[in-house]
């Protein structure tokens, strides 16, 4: 398996444009939102959210200015979530670091993730396609959070043992609700930036269309590999693994061989192999 840095070296260049746009976008004009925006800068993840926008803009056009605000847009509102995760769980640790809420504490991490979402919407303001698109995912997402408490299916447990309560003790039913909230809590941020990449260069719709679907696949094989990872939910992550992984290599098949192609093959194995 290659690593990262490896996989996505066919947009190296777009990569640190990225990360100069972004760091800053983070800027606050005050004192203590500045602090906070630099250590979430410093606490840095794969940024797979930002590559999967760079990879399917380039797989059909030049990397532009609406890509890189594409790319700002999905990593502000992912670092918004987790910021807010953090406060919900009352988790002190995020990425090795102490985490926004314990460093600064839960009034100022909870102002913060507010300060990032209203400051991506401002940048795709004038582009109400790709806006719409990211829109629609952030409700999802909320959604998907409150479907995991509501049905009792989390990440930190198993299922609700009440069958009035869940409604889910058949087996079916049951992975049913989980790729739904799984769908909602993470494959559809991945799916959108897919969208986002391609509508950034003006892509068809059905390159938009066939882009996506790889998108939403590998987002859902991205979660049940962290789900086995952090063992929770196995036997069903277990199972539905080797399927999603099918499914984001046949959406694959039907791109031209390209170095983004292979980079997105390259992506997809690293998704289903990695260990963290």
């Amino acid at each position: 398996m290659k690593n990262l840095t490896d996989i996505i070296a066919p947009i190296a260049t777009e990569m640190a444009r990225f990360e100069a746009f972004f760091a800053q976008t983070l800027k606050a004009d005050t004192e203590p939102m500045d602090s906070i925006m630099r250590y979430a800068l410093e606490t840095k993840g794969k940024r797979l959210r930002p590559i999967l926008v760079l990879l399917g803009a380039k797989m059909f056009g030049t990397v532009n200015e609406l890509t890189l605000r594409a790319a700002t847009f999905a990593e502000m509102v992912h670092t918004a979530t987790l910021i807010h995760d953090d406060v919900v769980d009352d988790d002190d640790r995020r990425r090795g670091h102490a985490s926004v809420k314990a460093r600064f504490g839960n009034l100022s991490a909870v102002l913060a993730g507010d300060y990032l979402l209203a400051k991506a919407m401002l940048l795709l303001a004038n582009d109400t396609a790709i806006l719409n698109e990211m829109l629609r995912t952030t409700a999802a997402m909320s959604e998907g959070e409150l479907m995991q408490g509501a049905v009792g299916l989390s990440y930190h447990g198993s299922r609700n043992d009440n069958p009035n309560e869940s409604g889910c003790h058949d087996v079916t039913a049951l992975q049913t609700h989980y790729l739904d909230i799984i769908t909602r809590k993470t494959a559809m941020l991945m799916r959108s930036c897919c969208a986002a990449g391609a509508l950034s260069v003006g892509a068809t719709q059905e390159q938009i269309q066939q882009i996506s679907d790889f998108g939403l696949n590998f987002g859902i094989l991205f979660q049940l590999r962290d789900d086995l990872l952090d063992s929770e939910n196995t036997e069903m992550a277990q199972a539905l693994l080797p399927v999603y992984y099918d499914k984001a290599w046949h959406t694959l098949e039907g791109f031209p061989p390209s170095e983004i192609t292979f980079a997105l093959r390259d992506l997809t194995v690293f998704c289903a192999e990695r260990e963290s």
